[in-house]
């Protein structure tokens, strides 16, 4: 009977650090550049930019980066970081983003144990400042508001760095999460804004490393808005795994939970085959494996005979929930889409009168991945089987 001390596969969230697979030249790139940066005073760091589509690992890979830093080279390098996750509120004025950012910074910064306490006391001396800026702009009327001092990211950002240099600090890193939203949902210009205060900040003598990430769809469009913005980042994809990093996905959680059960190299190829290599896939189905196989060994005949189970439940528990995102109309055009013989597809292949429009919409809602200008695909295969079910029925 399999050893069970735990289930560590979770699929609605990110994965935990000790958990993490593949990806090796991202945080290969990622270590080099902290390691560069902290232990030269005139290396500037390389911003980083992690592309990927829905449920990819792009939290998971942020959260990565922070055990890195403050765990695995915190006797090394002495790094100050905070992951701010966008919402499209925080996007709604450069103040509001600004206060959320430094907000953000005061209550969630994560640091290494040995300068814990001193840093402390900097956080909130600098955060009485932004709590006083927000209280008495929400204090006056709206006309007074527009003409108040404007709360300064550059400005709060640098002084802040002084005084973490003083107190021994490195580098500070600040990871944007979901920085789509500040191109759908942002002030008009908030990528310029942006691009313009990293530059300030990077030129005006701080340390600051700044990673931001977002679904692919998002890059073409900031090539057309904010072109800039685009040559200050170093740009990684992140894609499905291949067969090895599948495996990897697997083995590695279960090992490190010190869980017995031996998975042949067959049932992994179909795992792969199954989830195309997905990880949320992949730990949704190996969470209800552990689930219901008690067995020390999992065979590819025992694993067919619970093949189907697994993949109903993925229906029932994602899929399900992802058709009824469409409107009707959205609905046709993705039943069509699964009855298309390739893979990707142009909206020329589409038969409706408004099919740009419904295409750029579904993309919107990562149901279809815009590949590039005029090219679609449906977000995975399991989802083109699904809905070749429903047109079935």
């Amino acid at each position: 009977m399999t050893k069970m001390t735990g289930n560590p596969f979770y699929a609605k969230g990110p994965v935990e650090p000790q958990y993490f697979a593949n990806r090796s030249e991202l945080l290969q790139f990622f270590v080099q550049n902290v390691e560069d940066a902290t232990q030269n005073k005139n290396t500037k760091p390389d911003n980083i930019t992690i592309l990927g589509n829905w449920g990819i690992g792009k939290t998971s890979t942020l959260l990565k980066f922070q055990d890195i830093i403050h765990n695995d080279k915190k006797e090394s390098i002495n790094v100050f970081s905070v992951l701010f996750s966008l919402k499209p509120s925080v996007c709604e004025s450069a103040d509001v983003f600004t206060y959320s950012l430094l907000d953000a910074i005061s209550k969630q910064y994560s640091i290494s144990m040995p300068l814990k306490d001193r840093i402390g006391a900097v956080i909130k001396e600098e955060a009485k400042i932004w709590e006083q800026w927000k209280l008495e702009s929400i204090s006056l009327s709206p006309k007074l508001r527009r003409k108040s001092r404007k709360l300064d990211l550059v400005e709060s950002l640098s002084r802040l760095w002084g005084k973490l240099e003083n107190k021994g600090i490195d580098l500070v890193v600040i990871m944007i999460d979901d920085i789509h939203y500040m191109l759908t949902e942002g002030w008009s210009g908030s990528l310029y804004d942006l691009r313009t205060d990293i530059q300030a900040l990077a030129t005006g003598g701080t340390k600051y490393l700044f990673i931001i990430t977002g679904p692919k769809f998002i890059y073409p469009s900031m090539h057309e808005m904010a072109e800039p913005f685009r040559r200050l980042f170093e740009r990684f994809e992140l894609n499905n795994f291949d067969l090895a990093g599948t495996g990897e996905a697997i083995t590695k959680p279960m090992r490190i939970a010190g869980i017995n059960l031996e998975i042949s190299d067959d049932v992994i190829e179909q795992i792969h085959n199954i989830t195309d290599g997905h990880p949320y896939f992949i730990a949704g189905m190996m969470r209800d494996i552990l689930r219901i196989h008690k067995k020390e060994t999992l065979t590819l005949y025992d694993f067919e005979q619970i093949k189907l189970g697994l993949i109903e439940h993925i229906a029932r528990t994602k899929l399900v929930d992802d058709y009824n995102k469409a409107t009707d109309a959205e609905k046709q055009i993705l039943l069509n889409c699964a009855q298309l013989k390739n893979k990707i597809f142009s909206p020329s292949e589409i038969e409706s009168k408004s099919r740009s429009k419904l295409l750029e919409r579904l993309a919107n809602k990562e149901l279809l991945v815009k590949l590039e200008r005029g090219k679609y695909s449906l977000y995975h295969p399991l989802f083109k089987e699904y809905l070749n079910n429903i047109s079935q029925k």
